[in-house]
């Protein structure tokens, strides 16, 4: 049943191929596959749940925050087999974790007040802590077993690694020694076992075995007796390895399985954000709403809505709209003109609105509906012998039996390949039963007859979708209102039908046509001028509006060049008034010098100092003296410290050990308090207390990452510091990687972990030193 309803969607209103476009929005293939699945429902509540977390989710898009669900990943296949007992893989193990990663980072995005709906949901997400640390501490982020995941298994590592160094010595020993005899000057390995390529006539000469004949037959794969012991010692540790690894990720598997209720009901959760958020970030980029279901009446409004499926720089963009009284919505006009892109647009965004998504409209309100029919294309069944019109009929009878209050019908070409008057006739009747029963019914014709039903009929809007006589081409344009004509005999001269035909097709077509058909005809013509000239009233005041908010636009921009200039202009006059004072001063020290000097000069002097003294009044008004070295109190502010630079109209001054600039007009002068003797030791530790506890690698190579931190924890080392945090970053995890390899190289390190959520997570790393 849900197939054939999820086939006729397609069919329909290719239901199918928006959810595609939406799932590519998706971070994890469970979203995608739960959107693709997608259907709509007509349980109100549940709908409504599920548009009001994509409501939030798309205010959330809106405010700039970010969601990341990297790491998201369908466990359930892992989850199943570990609650069978069965052992994981540790590639498996790391996606749990991996998973659990995305599970923390949406319970830490999704913690606010402004998004209750979303993050009630997020909360409800158990972390799996214990499980966490547990597997990232035997497991590398690779999906590797650490070589130090357990006591024993760093043990064997080591001892692998002195073994193999030990048979290495070996071999270059026994290399030099019987260079002679051999083929090549080099060890090899066959079967995991290391062996040297000896020639044929020396093959016995070293005790051994033998592995085997190389191609030429001139030599042979010769394991020296003295290879033996190291290399059945490097077999066995293997095996021991990977037997203790199979036995770490059989415990891990354990682990799984006690928190695989836990897990599964993350993996639920984390889908149904995901969805939310996928539904979000579609609406946000393709312009869209969430729609509103209403259970009053028929009525239904379209705000500038689009198909999602046409191009974006094509598209027409229409206002559809029907009010409590209307049950009907009929669109006319010429084939190829756009009314079953109309149709289709409507049933669509029908469609998923009930399947709580959103649509792409300004606003969005729609009945809710319980039931859906949708009777467009070509229905004709070779298999079951029916005609195309056989086929539209038995749909309609299939509709008119099933449909209620209720129901949404969607009908392309009501009463279509048949006689005409009588397929006219049909449809009336089939609209006034539909009608009847209180059914929404959206649909299109061609029948002159079934367009002036619907115009005497309250109940029914009659509309149609623009179409350009001249160039006779669809402009898309949806006009409510007004009923569009066929241009059969525009697109027949168009494509150079004989004049004389034409003719006595119009004159056929006037003998034929009834007088108040002619009548209704001048009407609509009248109807669409009337819209036309609201059209360009319309445009007039959109360019009112727009001349007036660019004149605004134009004032701010003034009065923000004004504020520029003013700041300019004050920053020249201070600059102009600190050097008219150093001026000054010049001039006074000059008149110190020569009061023993020329009397005209001491008058030439005095004058210059005459010109500057109003400008050198005025700044010392406005600006105190002082000079570095001088201890000062910073009003509005409980410090003081020292003034260690001055320049223009600002001072450094030191205050518990930080510099800070400071206006000199907010500066007073203080003595500076008394520092008893035994301060001296404090001081030193504050000044120990000053190293960075962090580091940031973050933008740097891992050359120079690796380069930076071996300083630092020299540094640190010589400080007496005992833990620090190393911030990487969590990139491709290539910088992380290389700081743990670097951190168990180091002599003075004891123990390194990642940092904890509010510590940076894993995008730094805790360090604690001996």
């Amino acid at each position: 049943m849900k197939q054939n309803f999820r086939n006729e969607l397609n069919q329909a209103i290719d239901f199918s191929s928006v959810l595609t476009q939406i799932s590519a929005f998706s971070s994890f293939s469970c979203a995608k596959e739960k959107i693709l699945s997608a259907l709509p429902f007509f349980d109100k509540l549940e709908i409504q749940e599920q548009l009001n977390y994509a409501k939030e989710a798309i205010q959330f898009e809106q405010s700039g925050l970010l969601l990341s669900l990297s790491g998201a990943n369908d466990i359930s296949l892992p989850v199943s087999k570990a609650s069978k007992q069965m052992t994981l893989t540790s590639k498996e193990l790391i996606s749990i974790y991996h998973f659990l990663t995305a599970v923390k980072q949406a319970k830490q995005s999704l913690d606010s007040s402004d998004y209750p709906e979303l993050t009630s949901l997020a909360q409800s997400m158990d972390g799996c802590t214990r499980l966490m640390d547990s597997i990232i501490s035997k497991i590398d982020l690779t999906g590797s077993v650490k070589e130090d995941a357990t006591p024993a298994l760093k043990s064997m590592h080591k001892a692998l690694v002195d073994t193999r160094l030990a048979l290495q010595s070996k071999a270059r020993q026994f290399l030099k020694k019987n260079s002679s005899k051999l083929m090549e000057n080099m060890t090899t390995t066959v079967s995991g076992r290391v062996v040297v390529l000896v020639r044929a006539q020396d093959k016995n000469a070293f005790g051994g075995m033998i592995h085997g004949q190389s191609s030429s037959g001139l030599a042979y794969y010769v394991e020296p007796s003295s290879f033996v012991s190291d290399n059945n010692e490097i077999s066995s540790l293997i095996i021991r390895i990977e037997e203790e690894k199979k036995r770490i990720c059989k415990e891990l598997s354990m682990q799984v399985k006690k928190n695989a209720l836990a897990l599964t009901s993350a993996l639920e959760t984390l889908t149904v954000i995901d969805v939310a958020f996928t539904k979000a970030k579609w609406a946000v980029r393709y312009d869209g709403c969430i729609p509103s279901l209403q259970s009053r009446d028929h009525s239904l409004y379209l705000e500038h809505a689009k198909h999602p499926l046409i191009d974006e720089k094509k598209v027409v963009c229409n206002t559809y709209e029907l009010n409590d009284k209307q049950a009907c919505l009929m669109i006319s006009g010429p084939n190829m003109g756009g009314k079953t892109v109309t149709l289709k647009t409507i049933g669509l965004f029908v469609a998923l609105a009930h399947a709580a998504f959103p649509v792409l409209c300004h606003k969005a309100i729609l009945p809710f509906y319980q039931s859906m029919y949708f009777d467009i294309g070509d229905h004709q069944s070779i298999e079951n012998n029916l005609s195309t019109f056989s086929s539209h009929i038995s749909r309609l009878s299939m509709i008119c039996h099933k449909s209620n209050e209720k129901s949404f019908i969607l009908l392309d070409e009501i009463g279509n390949g048949t006689d005409p008057l009588e397929g006219a006739s049909l449809a009336v009747a089939i609209l006034e039963y539909l009608i009847s029963k209180k059914s929404t019914i959206i649909t299109s014709t061609h029948y002159s007859q079934v367009k002036t039903y619907g115009k005497a009929n309250d109940s029914i809007l009659v509309s149609s979708v623009e179409f350009d006589p001249e160039t006779l081409k669809p402009t898309y344009k949806y006009i409510p209102g007004v009923s569009g004509a066929s241009y059969a005999f525009h697109i027949a001269r168009e494509y150079h039908l004989d004049e004389s035909i034409l003719e006595r097709a119009d004159f056929l077509k006037n003998e034929n046509e009834k007088q108040t058909e002619k009548e209704l005809e001048k009407l609509e013509k009248l109807q669409n001028d009337v819209l036309k000239q609201k059209e360009r009233f319309n445009a007039l005041i959109e360019d009112a509006h727009r001349v007036q908010k660019e004149a605004y636009e134009k004032e701010k921009e003034i009065e923000k060049r004004k504020a520029e200039l003013d700041a300019s202009y004050q920053e020249q006059l201070n600059e102009m008034l600190e050097k008219k004072k150093a001026e000054a001063k010049e001039i006074l020290t000059v008149l110190r010098k020569e009061k023993t000097g020329k009397q005209h000069k001491q008058i030439e002097k005095m004058h210059e100092l005459d010109l500057l003294n109003e400008n050198v009044e005025e700044v010392e008004e406005e600006k105190k003296e002082f000079k570095v070295g001088d201890y000062v109190k910073i009003t509005g502010l409980n410090s003081h410290g020292e003034i260690v630079d001055i320049r223009r109209n600002e001072a450094t001054v030191l205050t518990n050990g930080m510099k800070m600039k400071v206006k000199i007009s907010k500066l007073e002068p203080m003595h500076k308090p008394q520092i008893k003797k035994t301060s001296y030791k404090a001081h030193v530790e504050s000044v120990s207390s000053r190293f960075p506890l962090e580091l940031n690698l973050i933008g740097m190579r891992v050359e120079e990452g690796i380069a930076a931190l071996d300083k630092y924890l020299d540094q640190a080392v010589v400080k007496h510091i005992k833990q620090v945090r190393i911030i990487h970053g969590m990139g491709t995890g290539a910088l992380r990687t290389a700081v743990w390899k670097d951190l168990k190289k180091q002599p003075n390190v004891s123990k390194f972990t990642s940092a904890g959520p509010s510590e940076g997570g894993l995008g730094a790393t805790i360090v604690i030193l001996k």
